[in-house]
Formats: structure tokens, sequence, C-alpha cells
């Protein structure tokens, strides 16, 4: 967590609004956010529901071809969250050329993050077709199973580069303040995904039936469609001509890269550690039998869908504390701060209420055995306090990744999962201190410790960002450099003054 202090000047101005800052209401700050919020919440949505069709449409082929596309999403998604959480770099880094009035930069730092990004895809993917092999070790396993999970693994495999672009083109128009296509692209894929997964999966206009296989492989044509769209739309529309992608090769700065891969590395290896730490938990619950499995898998759904909502609001609040903080504003960039965690409170509440009085009627969707719905109500109960902090500690990510800080976020990950959360939850589970196993409700305990612990880093860490105003050392980077152009640019035009003179 190394920083650099700023000059005496920026800090004096720093306690106030700087020379042509505008710090909106509050209710104006709030109304700013939500009119992010709601798209991209749209396009949460969408991606998440598309993971519904797959399991359904899977199971509707047979339970052999189910348990093999789950096989290879418990490979498939921590895989694909390293690239995703690569991509999220993107955002914050537009906002804040955005905010330093550098759009002439955008094409050149796009060029440059797509590059890295589908380098990365490339490899990950590579990667994730050796991974399946490690179930062909371990004997009495349904091989048909493993065909399948095997199979979906490749399909999706081929298709990582185009989920790579899918999501550099959404931080591209996310960054500059433009949400709406994440709400129209993600409903698009959603759309084209469903008649895709019944014609690959069994059979339809001379295919052939694929099985679970077929969920891959829809997947994959579903979002390079989506892309190839997505890219016309960004060329086309009027909305980007002011910094159009892709129309030259820029030279790639080695430093440049570096810099860039170390803001994203961390983000793609805390959302790869924190979705390996819940796949974790479903493995080491599976002694406990299938009722347990399958309550702590609703509990989990639940508390999923659920997080789309703080999840999006953070998203939103990236955008606007990074383009504040390109600007080195502050004060509005606290202002953004404040809302977001008004707005997560309101959030909690409604979530809060929403389980706290329907919660039996919520797990009534899910099965109708009495064994699982009691033991599914209990962990619901856990989920309720569960979300409280789950909530602030995705709203401080966002705010910590529009300040471009996203080594706090690798540590604090590392600290809260695996130093508190998965020793107390397999402690509480297994018995190892009382001798009474807990099961299901001890990872619950150990997740809500976790997730406390991560709350209270990140709110330290942004009362010290906000009460010293010293920079993480990427944003700082990035601001000697604003200041070091800015200078040149100063000294030439006083040099061309001097020579008409």
């Amino acid at each position: 967590m190394q920083e650099q202090q700023l000059s005496q000047e920026q800090v004096h101005n720093a306690r106030g609004p700087v020379e042509g800052e505008v710090v909106p209401s509050l209710g104006t700050d709030i109304k700013r956010t939500l009119r992010l919020f709601w798209p991209i919440f749209l396009g949460q949505l969408s991606s998440s529901a598309m993971g519904v069709v797959d399991t359904v449409m899977a199971g509707a082929a047979g339970t052999i071809d189910l348990s093999g596309v789950a096989i290879g999403a418990s490979f498939y998604w921590p895989c694909v969250l390293f690239v995703l959480g690569m991509t999220l770099a993107i955002q914050p880094t537009i906002a804040h050329l955005r905010g330093a009035g550098k759009p002439e930069e955008i094409a050149a730092k796009m060029h440059l993050a797509t590059v890295v990004c589908l380098i990365a895809s490339v490899i990950i993917g590579l990667l994730m077709t050796l991974l399946p092999l490690a179930y062909k070790l371990i004997p009495d396993v349904d091989q048909d199973m493993v065909r399948i999970g095997q199979g979906y693994v490749w399909a999706v495999a081929i298709g990582m580069p185009a989920f790579a672009m899918f999501n550099i083109l959404r931080g591209y128009w996310e960054g500059l303040g433009i949400t709406l296509p994440t709400s129209i692209f993600g409903v698009m894929a959603l759309l084209l995904n469903i008649p895709l997964n019944y014609i690959f999966i069994f059979g339809k206009l001379g295919m052939p039936a694929l099985g679970g296989i077929g969920c891959g492989v829809a997947t994959t044509i579903t979002i390079a469609i989506t892309v190839v769209c997505m890219l016309i739309y960004v060329q086309k529309s009027k909305r980007f001509e002011n910094c159009r992608l892709y129309r030259q090769w820029y030279k790639l700065d080695w430093q440049e890269i570096k810099d860039f891969v170390r803001f994203s590395m961390p983000l793609g290896l805390s959302a790869t550690i924190e979705v390996t730490c819940f796949s974790l938990v479903a493995v080491l619950l599976s002694p406990f039998g299938p009722i347990t499995v399958a309550a702590h898998t609703i509990a989990m759904n639940v508390s999923g869908v659920l997080f789309m909502l703080p999840l999006s609001v953070a998203s939103a609040t990236t955008i606007r504390v990074g383009e504040a903080m390109g600007a080195m504003h502050w004060c509005r960039s606290l202002r953004c701060t404040i809302s977001a965690f008004m707005i997560g409170a309101v959030i909690y509440a409604l979530c809060f209420s929403s389980l706290f009085i329907w919660h039996d009627n919520i797990i009534g969707l899910y099965t109708d055995d009495l064994e699982v719905a009691t033991l599914a109500s209990l962990l619901v109960m856990f989920c309720v306090a569960y979300l409280l902090p789950d909530s602030f500690q995705v709203l401080s990510i966002g705010i910590l990744r529009g300040f471009k800080d996203s080594k706090t976020i690798f540590i604090v990950t590392i600290i809260s999962y695996w130093v508190v959360g998965m020793p107390i939850g397999y402690t509480l589970s297994y018995g190892l201190i009382t001798g009474e196993k807990m099961g299901a409700p001890g990872f619950w305990i150990g997740f809500i410790c976790a997730l406390s612990t991560a709350s209270v880093l990140y709110l330290i860490r942004l009362l010290y960002l906000y009460r010293t105003r010293k920079l993480p050392k990427a944003l700082q980077s990035n601001q000697d450099k604003i200041d070091k152009a800015t200078s040149e640019a100063l000294a030439e035009l006083q040099k061309e003054g001097e020579l008409k003179a």
C-alpha cells in the first residue's frame, strides 16, 4: 500500500472544493449514481439468467448432462472471473482520462488494454482445456459425466477471447459514463442463448445432439455474435465519435503495459480467489450428504441473486469516483462515496425485509423436500446477516477501484477469506474445537466473519485515503504523468511565445 504525498498546493486545495470542482447535493448525486446503476443491474441479471438457462436446459437433457455441466462450470467460473477481473481495470482507467480532460488518450489506452486482456484470455483458455483431466485420475467417477464436463470446458475455452472482448467493450462505454448498452447487449445475449441451447443440446436444425456439451457451444457462439454486434455499435454510434476504437495500431510502451498489468492482475486474482473459496466450501460440505449440499446451494443462489444489487451500485460508483479522481476532485469523490453507502443501506433494508418475511416462499420455489427446506430456511437467516457486510465490502471495492487501489483489494481478499473466513468456517463445520459438527451453518458463520473483516479493513483504508489525501501508487503515477505532460505543454507554449516576441 505505497503512496506518495501530493504537493503542498494540491493538499491545500484538497481541504475544500478545488477551482472548477462542482460538488452536487446529496440528492442529485444519488440520482446520478442510480442513473448509471439500473442498466448495469439489468446486464448483470441477464448474465446470471444465462447460467440458469444452461442449468435448466441441461437438466432437461438428463442427470448425467446436468452433472457434467456442473463439473465443467466448476472449472469455468474461476478462470472466466480472472479474465473478468482484469477487464475491470478498464472502467476506472477510462473514467480517469475523462475526468482529467484527456479524451484523446482513450483510444491508445483501450488498444493497450485490449492486447493485454486478449493475451491473458488465450492463456487462460489453453489452461482450461487441461484442468478437467484431473477428474480422470479419480477412481470410480462416472466417465460419461467427465466426458460431458470436459467437452463443455473445451467449448467455452474457445470462447474466452470473445468473453474478454465482451467485457473490454463494456468497460469502455461504462468508463465513459454510458451504461445503457450494457443492459441492451446483456438481454440480447440471453435471448440468443436460449434458442442456441435448444439447437445444440437437443440436436435441432440438422445439428448433432450434444447434450450438456451443447451448453458450452451455445455460450461461445452467443458471446461471439454479441461481441460482433458490440464492435459494430462502438464503430457506428455517434456517442463514440470523439474516441473511436481500433482505427490504428498504437505503439505499445513496455512501462505502460507493466502499469496496466500491475493494476489489473490483483483484480483478476481477487475475483478468482473469492469464487474458489465458495467452490471449495461446496466440496467440503459433500461429506455431510445431499440434503446439506442442496440447502447450501439454495441459500447461496438466493444470496447471489440479491448480491447483484450492491454489485451494480459498486460498478456505478467506480465510474463516478474514477471520473472525480481523474480531475483530482476529492470532495466530489467523497460525496459519491457517501451516496453509494446510503444506496447500499436502503438496498440492504429491502433485501432484509424480503428475506425475513418471505423466506419460506422463496425456498419453496427451489424445493418441496421438507428436510432440505428446513435447513435452507435456517441458512437463509444466516444470509440476512451475511448480506450486510457483503454489501458494504463490495461497495468499498467499487470505490477503491475508482482510486486504482487494486493492491489493497487483493490483500484484503486473502486476509478476509483465507486467514479469517475459511479457517473459522472449517473449524466450526467439522467441530475441531467443540467436538460438535455444525455442517453448513459453520461455513456461513465463517462467511460472515470474513466479510465483516473485509468491511472493517476497507473502511479503514477509505478513511485513511480521504483524511490524508494521499493517492495510491497507481493513481499517483497517473497524476505525475498528467502533471509532466501539462508542464511540457506549458513550456512549449512559453518557448513559442518567446520566439514570437
